[in-house]
């Protein structure tokens, strides 16, 4: 790896980490109850790991379909 690659992977780190310790800084010192803000954290959650579990559901449905496309190809040309 090259320095200019490690400079903007160390740049691009630099950043996400800011970013995210900035999030943690405006959730943690926000105008608002502590109570509120972790309920608005679980929703947030609870919300996100259900649109993972959906997609991981449809990935699985897409990938098992497109393994049945390719047996029937290589059953037909075989």
């Amino acid at each position: 790896m090259d320095s200019d690659s490690r400079f903007l992977l160390f740049g691009g780190l630099t950043f996400v980490t800011g970013v995210l310790l900035g999030t943690g800084l405006g959730l943690l010192l926000a105008p608002q109850s502590g109570r509120r803000t972790r309920r608005q954290l679980k929703n947030y959650l609870d919300d996100t790991t259900d649109r993972l579990n959906d997609f991981a559901d449809e990935t699985k449905d897409r990938m098992s379909d497109y393994v049945e496309k390719g047996k029937r190809f290589v059953d037909e040309r075989f």
